[in-house]
């Protein structure tokens, strides 16, 4: 199969899946971080929380400065970026498999690999939905820092992660595992020094955004929570079930289960079987997309983030990781009818993950698509309903907010969301 026809089918497939998110209005979050809403008088707690991100603001202004108003033509023309970054990083790791194995032709288990990452359901948040962006500009700089390790062009790779550092959390231990794995692949061609330079850089990025004010308690808090969020985020990558306008603050509060300890165990077990086989720089990338999600426990306190803005670093890391190693042996002992089967298997599981991602898009498609999604969250999350109550709020739909909001109150409330749920009901009784 050549590399450039099916990077450009995948291409061609992601974008028609997504084609309701990226062609419809922004929705009520986009229009908070472009500036056409502000914040509630009494304040509302979903607002996504400050944090360092230049390049993301940069990227949004670029477009809204000459084009003024984000809806119509200047709405496609965001959502057109946010895109062009995805399929930009599909690009970029078809050409970390081209520096990886040479040639121009990709075996069918790879471009199976390169297709689930483009048709993932879980990463069309980046660029379905404008506040989203931070992830986009994630994806597409770890893709860079990738692309250029592989190549061996250290000073592209430092290019990319600091425009990475300066777009999302999710970048700085995902980037310093993608230069030290390939240091690990081939010395000669990373050297010691650039590696370590660029994974310092990301260090010094991660203790400057370590706000400071927070007590003992929130380390003990996040601590407890990271084998949560490591489970959680393999799940959502694994298992691709779930809409992608889920919140986490409800499940990373509860203790750890059986089921979410089994999949928090799975990096942690594959990054051994790795360096016993002597694939150490496999075993660095796989810890590293372990890390990459971390963000998420401190992040989750604002119930503002979904769990598809953390999972960028581990979708590339896990990409780069598969798109760089040889096919599984057994794809070499498939004939006759047991190649043909096997192979309509994987078209069909790129097919469902396409509906799905479809599925997920409709989210994306206007601010009634967004709200009729939050609608559907699971009943037992009370921070869903949570969150559908102020979207309902926020664009007027007094009914669906008193109903959100009774369901919510019905499950068990943390402190902060106790606050969250009367300070939407203050704002119902002013309307």
């Amino acid at each position: 199969m050549r590399r450039v026809t099916v990077t450009a089918v995948l291409g061609a497939a992601a974008a028609a899946a997504s084609f309701r998110a990226w062609t419809g209005d922004p929705v009520l979050d986009d229009l908070g971080l472009l500036g056409v809403l502000r914040r509630n008088p009494g304040g509302d707690g979903f607002v996504p929380p400050e944090r360092w991100q230049p390049l993301v603001r940069l990227t949004l202004r670029a477009v809204s400065g000459p084009l003024g108003n984000p809806f119509g033509a200047a709405g496609l023309v965001h959502h057109l970026v946010s895109l062009g970054l995805f399929l930009g990083t599909v690009l970029m790791l078809a050409g970390v498999h081209r520096a990886r194995t040479g040639g121009e032709s990709m075996h069918p288990w790879h471009a199976f690999v390169l297709g689930a990452f483009a048709l993932h359901p879980s990463l069309v948040e980046a660029y379905g939905h404008l506040a989203g962006r931070g992830e986009a500009l994630a994806l597409a700089a770890l893709a860079g820092v990738a692309l250029g390790a592989a190549q061996g062009r250290m000073g592209v790779s430092a290019a990319f992660a600091a425009a990475g550092l300066a777009s999302s959390p999710v970048v700085a231990p995902a980037a310093a595992a993608l230069v030290l794995a390939a240091h690990l692949d081939d010395p000669a061609r990373v050297s010691r020094r650039s590696a370590a330079a660029i994974a310092a850089m990301c260090a010094a990025a991660v203790a400057a955004a370590l706000a400071p004010g927070h007590g003992l308690g929130d380390v003990a808090r996040w601590v407890a929570r990271a084998p949560i969020a490591v489970g959680l985020a393999t799940r959502s990558i694994a298992v691709p079930t779930e809409t992608a306008l889920r919140l986490p603050h409800w499940e990373l509060s509860r203790p750890l289960t059986a089921s979410i300890a089994a999949f928090a165990a799975v990096p942690a077990a594959l990054a051994a079987l790795a360096w016993g086989a002597g694939r150490r720089g496999d075993a660095v990338r796989v810890a590293g997309a372990a890390l990459s999600v971390l963000p998420l426990v401190q992040r989750a306190d604002a119930l503002a983030y979904g769990f598809d803005r953390f999972v960028a670093g581990a979708a590339v890391l896990g990409a780069v990781t598969l798109l760089g190693a040889p096919p599984p042996a057994w794809t070499a002992s498939l004939r006759g009818a047991s190649r043909y089967v096997v192979a309509s298997a994987a078209v069909g599981l790129l097919g469902m993950l396409g509906f799905m991602e479809w599925q997920t898009a409709q989210g994306f498609a206007s601010s009634s698509h967004q709200l009729d999604a939050m609608t559907q969250m699971r009943s037992r999350d009370p921070s869903g309903h949570l969150r559908n109550a102020w979207f309902a709020t926020r664009v007027g739909d007094a009914y669906t907010a008193h109903e959100a909001l009774a369901a919510a109150r019905r499950g068990p409330l943390t402190p902060q969301m106790a606050r969250r749920a009367d300070a939407i009901a203050a704002a119902l009784h002013r309307r």
